[in-house]
């Protein structure tokens, strides 16, 4: 038998290299070429069938129409939990999860502590719906915005100081020293460092 068969090799031997086994010529490549064609074959060979697979849940045995359904389902289990995050829950769903406890406005009182007046989770479930704080006048905004036509224009600051000329700077130079030497008080000891 060939040093390549499955028979004569043990899975421990470490990396197998062809070349070591057939040699670097045309002849050795030929059967190394051979050899792992055959390899190849054999673990094709040893792959469970389809029944199989099924048998041990790797494949699920669905036809195309029942996977439709089940991703239908799902879609439809994913686009009623979004518009229902988008819902305030009900009182009594609230009571039951255990979330709002039924109690007297006194109890609501003393949910707000004194020292920094946080609001509590209590007061929080009564809060007030879109539509309500839209009657009440908190929140003012329109479902449709007007828009005009606007001229445009350079938003950028306006930077004055870049269209000066030499001889502008220079006149704000003079008269700038001017106010230091005449209008601001200087030490004593410094005034020897003015002019």
């Amino acid at each position: 038998s060939r040093p390549g068969d499955s028979d004569s090799d043990s899975d421990d031997d470490g990396p197998i290299n062809w070349r070591d086994y057939y040699g670097d010529d045309e002849q050795g490549r030929l059967a190394a070429k051979i050899a792992r064609k055959d390899s190849l074959a054999l673990k094709l060979a040893q792959r469970p069938d389809r029944q199989e697979l099924i048998d041990k849940n790797i494949l699920l045995m669905q036809s195309d129409r029942e996977r439709q359904e089940s991703r239908e389902a799902v879609g439809n289990k994913l686009t009623r939990c979004a518009s229902r995050l988008s819902l305030r829950p009900t009182v009594e769903e609230l009571e039951q999860r255990n979330i709002l406890k039924r109690g007297t406005s006194a109890t609501v009182a003393t949910c707000v502590t004194e020292r920094d007046g946080s609001v509590s989770a209590l007061q929080l479930s009564f809060r007030p719906t879109i539509e309500e704080l839209k009657e009440r006048k908190i929140i003012r905004f329109n479902d449709y915005v007007e828009v005009t036509q606007a001229q445009d224009y350079d938003r950028r600051a306006d930077k004055p100081w870049t269209r000066l000329t030499p001889k502008d700077k220079a006149a704000i130079r003079k008269e700038l020293n001017e106010f230091k030497s005449m209008e601001m008080r200087v030490h004593e000891d410094s005034r020897h460092l003015t002019r």
